[in-house]
């Protein structure tokens, strides 16, 4: 790939872009982990300033680098025909203005509030396109700083699996593999296109691997939930495997990848429940092998290590959803404290003594959601503004256990996260409120605007994927090629 002097991003300022972004990141794993652990956040909460911050420091070298382009072409025209930079500029914009379609987005349908929620996933969508960009534009002679953008790109793409890492998913588990593959697999691509290194996508991978872990050890420190350690992730360093056609390598890395993610879950070393994991992963197992078999003709030796692995397949299933992590909190009405007490088979007692309103507030039930599932319980009088229910949760992993009552004719309700596996107790004082957007339903306007949105977004990544693909190989990894047969 051919790049301009006058065009590429300065190294410099790539140093500064490039670590910002993974900045950003760890911000969003904080906030992710702060609204597992206390629930919807104040703009001005920690983890958002220190996202507005490392965000507003890309967007900022993003258009330094604009400036620099313009001042260098001399011409507007010009300047906008540079795909590299367009794709950076395009994503900095739909990243910006994801915020207030996002908070709009919540007022009317609160319990949206998912990764999935197209305001959501507009944020994903377009920093993965402005990731792309300014990897495109990066110096070929930066390796470091191309490499360390790649982790970048990985973090970005690999986002859409991160409520199932933190145990927090919102759809069905049958879903997790899948999309870390989709995801994992086009990243892979694209970095080893773009990160001229002898084993790029070994090297990302280990990167992000690393990064995760600094992510892990910062939560820690700061008393919140961590999500899982990547380990399905590592498998897609068999993508620089030397297979002669990308066929094989997509094959190989799938394989691994998929037979990581379901040893993780038996392990228990990852959150996905094993039988829905397998549900994905199994059916390949003898497609993988097969196909890497019939693609090899000249080394059968090559594929011997392989055999084990599991293969993975994209199941076209019915999307079950429960309305669970970062609920759509609205107007507070009364103050409780709230206990669960877990035992051993995944009996949750809910307790909540009201602070306030005993007399006008009606107990309902008590509800625990956790991936498309939803579990009732009545929610019945126990004492002097106290109330209490239980219900039987029928898996392990974090469930969001709510306590329901009803105010004046409207829906109030409250939550705790709750583990279900081993005997627990939690307890904390809840602010019971009115579900934002509660009632309104899915309907038509919504439909056609979420669909509208995540256009946008692909639209987006669409191109940056141009400006990655666009230009000649990079010289380190042609020679690469050459060096080890490989045909594309």
């Amino acid at each position: 790939m051919s790049l301009d002097s006058r065009t590429a991003v300065p190294v410099k300022l790539g140093w500064i872009v490039a670590p910002a972004g993974l900045l950003a990141v760890f911000a969003t794993c904080w906030d992710e982990a702060w609204h597992t652990d206390v629930g919807r956040d104040t703009a001005w909460a920690a983890p958002h300033l220190l996202l507005y911050g490392s965000v507003g420091l890309v967007g900022i070298g993003v258009a330094v680098w604009g400036l620099r382009v313009l001042v260098a072409l001399r011409s507007i025209r010009s300047t906008l025909t540079e795909v590299p930079l367009l794709a950076a500029s395009l994503g900095a914009l739909g990243a910006l203005i994801a915020s207030p379609i996002d908070a709009t987005w919540h007022e009317a349908y609160g319990r949206d509030s998912v990764l999935f929620s197209p305001p959501h996933m507009l944020v994903v969508l377009a920093s993965t396109a402005l990731v792309l960009g300014v990897l495109a534009g990066l110096p070929t002679q930066a390796r470091a700083l191309r490499a360390t953008a790649g982790v970048l790109l990985f973090a970005n793409a690999v986002a859409v699996v991160f409520e199932y890492e933190a145990d927090v998913p919102q759809f069905t588990e049958i879903l997790y593999l899948p999309l870390l593959l989709l995801t994992g697999l086009a990243a892979a691509w694209v970095v080893a296109r773009a990160v001229p290194l002898r084993f790029p996508v070994t090297t990302v991978v280990i990167g992000y691997a690393a990064l995760r872990l600094v992510i892990a050890a910062g939560l820690t420190a700061l008393g919140r939930s961590t999500p899982d350690l990547p380990i399905a992730v590592l498998g897609f360093a068999a993508f620089d495997l030397p297979f002669r056609h990308t066929a094989q390598r997509v094959t190989a890395a799938a394989t691994a990848t998929s037979t990581l993610a379901l040893g993780a879950s038996a392990s228990g070393a990852a959150s996905p429940v094993t039988a829905d994991v397998a549900v994905a992963a199994v059916p390949l197992i003898a497609v993988g092998v097969l196909t890497l078999l019939a693609l090899e003709r000249r080394s059968r030796t090559a594929v011997l290590p392989l055999l084990f692995l599991a293969g993975t397949a994209i199941s076209v299933l019915p999307v079950d959803r429960a309305s669970a992590h970062d609920p759509g909190q609205g107007e507070p009405v009364a103050s409780s404290r709230m206990t669960a007490e877990t035992d051993a088979a995944g009996r949750v007692t809910v307790t909540v003594n009201l602070r306030e309103h005993c007399n006008d507030l009606d107990p309902h039930s008590v509800t625990g959601r956790r991936a498309g599932q939803t579990i009732t319980a009545p929610l019945d009088p126990a004492g002097q503004c106290t109330f209490r229910g239980a219900l039987t949760l029928p898996e392990d992993g974090r469930w969001f256990v709510y306590s329901e009552f009803t105010h004046d004719g409207k829906a109030v309700e409250g939550w705790l996260p709750v583990e279900v596996g081993e005997p627990s107790r939690v307890q904390a004082t809840r602010g019971l409120y009115l579900p934002a957007g509660e009632g309104a339903g899915t309907n038509a306007t919504q439909i056609i605007l979420g669909g509208l949105i995540y256009a946008l977004g692909i639209g987006l990544v669409t191109v940056g994927l141009r400006a990655t693909s666009s230009g000649r190989r990079l010289p380190a990894r042609q020679a690469r090629d050459a060096t080890l047969g490989f045909r594309t």
